[in-house]
Formats: C-alpha cells, structure tokens, sequence
C-alpha cells in the first residue's frame, strides 16, 4: 500500500499555492505525523476532480493521500460520489487544515465545509487593518 501526495492547480479554494510550495506544506505534514511519502501525483490544471489520483489507485493501492487542502477535493456532487466509491478506504490527510480520515461520512463533511468557505464573500484587502478585521468580526457575531 502506497503513501501519496498529490499537487494541483495554484488556485486552491482562498489560496494561491504553487505545485512548490504545495510540496513543501504535503511534506512537512508527513514528515510530522511519520508518514513517508512514496508517490508524488501531479494532477491537471484547471481541474479538480483527482482524476489522476483515481486512476492511479487501480496500479498503487493508495493507504494514505495527502492533499495541501480540502479546497482541492471536488465540489460537484457527482464527482464526489465517483471519488467516495472509489476511494472509500483511502485515509485522506489534509494539511492546512490538519484534518485526517477516511469514508463517506468524513469526506462529505471535508467538501461541505470546502463549499462553505466557498461561498463566503472575500473582504476587501485594501487598507484593512487588524483594528478594523476586529471590528467586522464583532459585528458578524452579533
């Protein structure tokens, strides 16, 4: 069974992360929680389906996949339930978000809470300060 990595597009969900630095936060994460890395899957640009990862399961019986994010997990339903059949017994690690699993359940949780952060509006990043970051946060809890 196979540990892997898998890199993708620069645009990860908030994030601009190149395959490089993608890399380097996968690695470091392994390295922490004592995993060794034996695959490094470079997936498409543009697309966010893990098609390669999948197709690559048949060959290398992935144990563990590890992803920069869960903004890089498919967000349409259809492909969500391709990726859950077919890698159900896969434990996923994301690292960002210092999450790990496997199944069903833990999976559809990572891509709702993906398309949650989705659909939160970005703030404007001109002149914001932490003062005023503050003072939006108090105002959203109220």
């Amino acid at each position: 069974m196979t540990i892997a990595t898998v890199t993708t597009d620069i645009n990860i969900g908030p994030f601009k992360i190149p395959s490089n630095g993608q890399n380097m936060i996968m690695n470091n994460y392994a390295n922490r929680n004592n995993l060794i890395v034996e695959l490094v899957i470079p997936e498409p640009m543009m697309s966010n389906d893990l098609a390669t990862t999948q197709w690559l399961h048949k060959d290398y019986k992935f144990k563990h996949i590890i992803l920069t994010s869960i903004h890089q997990l498919p967000q349409k339903k259809n492909k969500i339930k391709i990726l859950i059949k077919k890698l159900r017994k896969v434990t996923f690690h994301f690292a960002l978000e210092g999450l790990s699993g496997s199944g069903k359940v833990f999976l559809d949780s990572c891509c709702k809470e993906a398309r949650i952060f989705k659909n939160v509006p970005d703030l404007e990043k001109k002149n914001l300060n932490w003062i005023e970051l503050h003072k939006l946060m108090k105002k959203s809890f109220k």
